[in-house]
């Protein structure tokens, strides 16, 4: 017998929530591991650059120091050339042109102290011209430096931030995992439990079918005098004058018509239908009845001597009226428009 609860549905319809919500969160750690990855490259790639602009900086200033010196070597040189004519030839230039012992002796101190001072003049403004370029080049190349470690801060912050993000999300889907594997047991026990209680009512169906037959068979059979009182018909076997029938538990089933009990299996009462399923298969050890008792009727009860019913139709708690009597609903698991009642037989 193929069993549809309630409460089966609200199973499938919870895990199908929580295994969508475990999907977008596998998506989302999936996306912040692929940035994490790309945002390390940029980093590897900027350290890089860092190490190739450091290595630029200490070879300009190198190359700043040698310039400065050679710039002050030459001023130095300069002066001293200078000093040497005013110390040795007079106060000026003069005294050197005019020492000259003939005329091309004085063109060639003229051009040679021509020559001279441009040569100096040349060579310190060349001097000059190179300290300054690499004074700019040193100052591009510290701008990049701080370009650079501006760049690598941000995205270091990017990485830690997202690195909290998944450490986050993994710790989330850890816990959303957990509640669906939880749900999938507690799933797979309520589907025991029901396949349980359909066989236990395919049983209780399947034997009243036999009694019934075998009633029908008792109702069909011809009559036998008996005794003084010839004529009279007995009773077909296996049925009782009283009306109640007792098991070999000492209990005094249910009956009358439309009563429902070990021998009518399934009954229809008040607009729903009644089986029963019994605690010697199904124990009900999580079932919250308060002064749970087996009744003389072999039936289970509870403190105010209320049946204890099963129903996917009616919430826990829900007082109905069955064949038996007033009757509390305790548990579930049952086929829609099924009362369930609760028994020891």
């Amino acid at each position: 017998m193929t069993m549809i609860c309630s409460g089966m549905t609200v199973y499938a319809d919870e895990l199908d929530t929580m295994e969508s919500q475990s999907s977008e969160l596998k998506s989302e750690l999936e996306s912040i591991n692929g940035e994490l990855l790309k945002i390390g490259g940029q980093i590897a790639e900027i350290e890089v650059d860092i190490d190739e602009v450091n290595a630029e900086i200490e070879k300009n200033q190198e190359q700043l120091a040698i310039a400065r010196k050679s710039e002050e070597r030459q001023y130095e040189d300069m002066k001293l050339r200078i000093k040497y004519i005013y110390e040795n030839e007079g106060e000026s230039w003069l005294g050197l042109i005019f020492s000259a012992q003939s005329l091309a002796d004085l063109i060639n101190k003229v051009d040679f102290v021509q020559t001279l001072n441009e040569y100096d003049r040349n060579m310190v403004r060349e001097l000059q011209t190179l300290r300054e370029n690499i004074e700019i080049e040193e100052d591009r190349l510290s701008e990049q430096q701080k370009l650079y470690a501006e760049m690598e801060e941000e995205l270091s912050a990017k990485k830690k931030e997202l690195s909290a993000k998944a450490e986050e999300t993994s710790t989330d889907l850890n816990v959303l995992s957990d509640k669906i594997q939880k749900l999938k047991e507690e799933k797979a026990a309520e589907a025991a439990r029901a396949a349980a209680k359909a066989a236990q009512e395919a049983k209780v169906a399947k034997a009243a079918q036999e009694a019934q037959a075998k009633k029908d068979a008792a109702d069909k059979a011809p009559s036998s005098a008996g005794g003084s009182g010839g004529g009279s018909s007995s009773k077909p076997s296996g049925s009782q004058s009283s009306g109640s029938q007792s098991s070999g538990g000492g209990y005094v089933y249910p009956s009358g018509s439309g009563k429902l009990n070990p021998t009518v299996g399934v009954v229809y009462f008040n607009g729903h239908r009644e089986t029963y399923y019994s605690q010697r298969v199904l124990p009900g050890y999580g079932l919250n009845i308060p002064g749970r008792h087996v009744a003389s009727d072999g039936t289970i009860r509870d403190a105010n001597g209320n049946l204890c019913l099963a129903s996917s139709d009616h919430p826990k708690g829900t007082v109905v009226q069955t064949s038996l009597g007033t009757g509390v609903v305790y548990d579930s698991g049952c086929a829609s428009g099924t009362i369930d009642i609760y028994t020891d037989w």
